[in-house]
């Protein structure tokens, strides 16, 4: 037989019930843990989309190896840019690669004469430039011919493309006064990166294309302290030294390529154009 509840406890009872005051009943949603962990799952959902910080994803390859999705866009892109075509549009991210480099061991020695169907130009974006602004320098590379024509650039590890402002007269306006400084001998004594040549080659009709920032700007040596973290084989570092006085000059583009023929004013090689630097 079912016992009943003291008398005494009625009261209290109905008193709990007439109030609300019961216990939650583990069975509603919103009290149990599934709805806890969901919410917890939701709230961090919420910032982890508010965060700049990329996600991450596990290698195919590895999957104890974690790479971001920035990571594998980038490697993408990388392997995708292609050695040979009609067009390049990003030069040096094609010389940047391991694919494209060459195995011919005479690719510097070739002297190939390329003047008559190889056209360069370099402008700069926008045409006038403010004294210690920035531009973008655009060098273009056009096959003129009817065959593929293969051009060879020095990387180490990376093709490097350097800037000098001379006027008119072919003085250089941009160099840091006085001699090169001596390397800090931790640097000087250090193995540069090994020197290696790729290779593109562009289809009759065929352009490649390096987009470059470009400040206008003078130069002075770096400090000596700057100077230890310099590259090993890229000489001495320089740091900008206020902006260049305003005038008409002549922008040369030092290039790595390699293998060509050309004059001693080095016309395929450093190719040039007149700017204006403005007020």
């Amino acid at each position: 037989m079912r016992k009943r509840a003291p008398i005494a406890a009625l009261p209290l009872l109905l008193a709990l019930a007439a109030c609300g005051g019961g216990m939650p009943q583990a069975d509603e949603p919103e009290n149990s843990d599934e709805s806890a962990s969901s919410s917890d799952k939701a709230k961090a959902k919420d910032t982890e989309a508010l965060t700049d910080e990329p996600s991450t994803i596990s290698s195919s390859k590895d999957p104890m190896v974690p790479v971001t999705v920035k990571d594998e866009t980038e490697a993408k892109d990388k392997k995708a840019a292609p050695c040979s075509g009609a067009d390049i549009p990003d030069l040096v991210a094609s010389l940047s690669q391991v694919s494209c480099e060459t195995k011919d061991t005479n690719a510097e020695g070739q002297q190939r004469d390329v003047k008559d169907t190889l056209e360069i130009k370099v402008t700069t974006d926008p045409p006038k430039v403010a004294a210690g602004a920035a531009a973008a320098v655009v060098i273009t590379f056009h096959n003129k011919g009817k065959t593929p024509m293969p051009l060879d650039f020095a990387v180490d590890p990376e093709p490097r493309f350097n800037f000098e402002v001379r006027t008119k007269k072919g003085a250089r306006i941009d160099q840091p006064a006085g001699g090169e400084p001596a390397l800090p001998p931790e640097v000087a004594n250090a193995p540069g990166a090994e020197r290696k040549i790729s290779r593109v080659t562009l289809a009759p009709l065929g352009t490649a294309k390096v987009r470059l920032p470009w400040t206008a700007v003078k130069y002075k040596w770096a400090s000596k302290d700057r100077a230890k973290g310099a590259l090993p084989g890229h000489g001495y570092p320089r740091d900008p030294a206020g902006p260049l006085p305003k005038g008409k000059y002549m922008l040369r583009v030092v290039t790595p390529m390699v293998g060509v023929f050309e004059g001693v004013d080095h016309e395929i090689t450093q190719p040039r154009a007149e700017i204006e630097v403005v007020p």
